[in-house]
């Protein structure tokens, strides 16, 4: 799963990671009658980096009468805000956030066109963008294309209800209550893009803390099914996009990334 560069302005620069947007709440099975929620571009699986400056916050809580986050607090290193949670049940969190990408060709591939100069960058075999000076003379036709993430996370509060579906375009449907996971124990889930079975979809696990590089890559079946199990208790970040062939004209390109806490597995 190729990850955007981006820099603390989210523009190419001196200093380039492979961020990625999240949101997750304080705890996800709670008793409280409020909670913190935060959000940010991140390199390491939830641990935030960069706030997410200009995107507006969904909830649905368990009545499904959704409703747009007013007061967010932004701080540099991540986005919060404060959830109330007045009744029981499952309140989904949900969020977007779009960046423009830019390709170019280069030897019969596809690559991000990075906004660097060579004193700037790693040598080229250390990275998967190109920048202007790896070309020789004019610099080929571009590619504009636009990547969406699609951001969500789920709450309960006392007990368990339904999961809220989302206007995201991959949709991922749990047969397991997705704040009832347990370790060790295999979870069932249904991919859909635009409303039909993702065959082309592709699923990666991170464990908090974790690199693109240690992210766990799960087989979805050609009807977009796929079982997975999470090794350990804590938080992940189940991510599904499009496979892409590097060898194709690049097109807008669209992210779900769901933050999970998973139980320890019995004793």
């Amino acid at each position: 799963m190729k990850k955007l560069i981006l820099c603390p302005a989210l523009l190419f620069s001196a200093s380039v990671f492979a961020h990625e947007p999240y949101v997750s709440p304080l705890a996800y099975n709670t008793d409280n009658t409020q909670i913190p929620v935060i959000a940010g571009y991140a390199e390491q699986a939830l641990q935030a980096e960069y706030a997410l400056k200009d995107a507006q916050f969904s909830i649905i809580p368990p009545n499904q009468t959704a409703y747009t986050v007013q007061d967010i607090q932004q701080l540099q290193a991540m986005t919060a805000f404060n959830l109330k949670l007045p009744e029981s049940g499952t309140y989904t969190i949900y969020s977007k956030t779009t960046y423009p990408v830019q390709y170019v060709q280069h030897q019969q591939q596809w690559k991000i066109l990075a906004n660097v100069t060579a004193e700037q960058a790693p040598p080229l075999k250390e990275r998967d963008y190109v920048i202007a000076s790896d070309f020789k003379g004019k610099l080929p036709k571009t590619v504009e294309t636009i990547r969406e993430w699609s951001i969500q996370s789920y709450l309960s509060k006392t007990s368990t209800s339904t999961v809220a579906t989302t206007e995201a375009p991959i949709q991922v449907h749990f047969q397991t209550h997705p704040n009832r996971i347990v370790a060790q124990q295999p979870v069932h889930v249904q991919i859909l893009n635009s409303g039909k079975p993702f065959a082309q979809a592709e699923l990666v696990l991170r464990a908090q803390g974790a690199t693109e590089q240690q992210a766990q890559s799960i087989h979805v079946e050609s009807n977009g099914t796929a079982s997975l199990t999470f090794p350990h208790a804590g938080q992940y970040l189940l991510e599904v996009t499009e496979k892409v062939d590097p060898k194709a004209t690049p097109r807008n390109q669209y992210y779900t990334i769901i933050s999970l806490n998973v139980a320890p597995a019995s004793s």
